[in-house]
């Protein structure tokens, strides 16, 4: 059975990472929790699978079923693709020759979903936060989308660049000022570099360091060197390279406050 263009596309993406060798699709579709209520509890493991792929995350439901949760998704977004398999009644004869009915696959179709990061709408129970975060107006006003939803157990929060997106899996308001800085870092510097790189790492953590001690929430400033100290062998000189860089990403999300 053919798929369509989008969902071949789709599914072709997903087999490429497996190729290059990366298989965090697979790790994190096993070692991730859901809400009770989410659909994806019920998707066989390839799904789940195709889904993180996809969109890497793993609260991905069809169009109705966000509707039902009191969500839209949001126009212009794009949808990954799951399979369902499709069977067809048949007879055969059983073990006493006696003819019985079953049910044979034939093929398999394409059901788009969509990521929570693609929709709008109620909060989801368990995942947004009773007290919001400071300056979290000033990410809508940058058109940032940011969503509370599990994460893998290797993180507390990340920002996707090509998305323009936070994620975070805790409620700590240090690690959503750490991940917004990435955020205003990008519309600083114009892109920001792959991977886990020492000196925005360094940005993103002193930033945080400094928000949380103008809104009150606490001196962070040593989980924050022990945080740098991971990434650079001086973290005084890092600290000390990035505060130009620290100051323009303040700026930038006090003045849009």
């Amino acid at each position: 059975m053919k798929l369509s263009d989008k969902a071949q596309a789709s599914l072709d993406t997903v087999i490429a990472k497996f190729k290059d060798g990366d298989l965090s699709a697979i790790t994190q579709a096993i070692r991730l929790d859901l809400q009770p209520d989410a659909p994806a509890r019920n998707w066989t493991l390839s799904n789940r699978v195709l889904a993180y792929a996809q969109t890497g995350e793993l609260d991905c439901r069809g169009y109705r079923q966000w509707q039902a949760a009191g969500r839209q998704v949001r126009k212009g977004s794009h949808s990954a693709y799951i399979l369902a398999p499709v069977t067809v009644k048949d007879t055969r004869l059983n073990s006493f020759g006696i003819e019985e009915e079953y049910y044979k696959l034939v093929g398999f179709k394409s059901i788009p979903v969509f990521s929570l990061a693609d929709t709008e709408g109620d909060d989801m129970p368990g995942y947004t936060p009773r007290d919001l975060p400071p300056l979290l107006d000033v990410a809508h006003k940058l058109g940032i989308n940011v969503s509370y939803q599990p994460l893998p157990p290797d993180r507390l929060g990340d920002y996707a660049p090509g998305t323009d997106s936070i994620r975070l899996g805790t409620h700590d308001h240090a690690t959503f000022f750490h991940e917004l800085a990435h955020a205003a870092h990008k519309r600083v510097d114009g892109q920001l570099k792959g991977g886990q790189n020492e000196a925005q790492e360094t940005i993103a953590e002193f930033t945080a360091a400094v928000l949380m001690e103008l809104y009150g929430l606490g001196d962070y400033s040593g989980n924050a060197w022990r945080y740098i100290s991971h990434y650079a062998d001086d973290p005084l000189t890092a600290i000390t390279k990035a505060l130009a860089t620290v100051e323009k990403v303040l700026h930038l999300l006090l003045a849009t406050d």
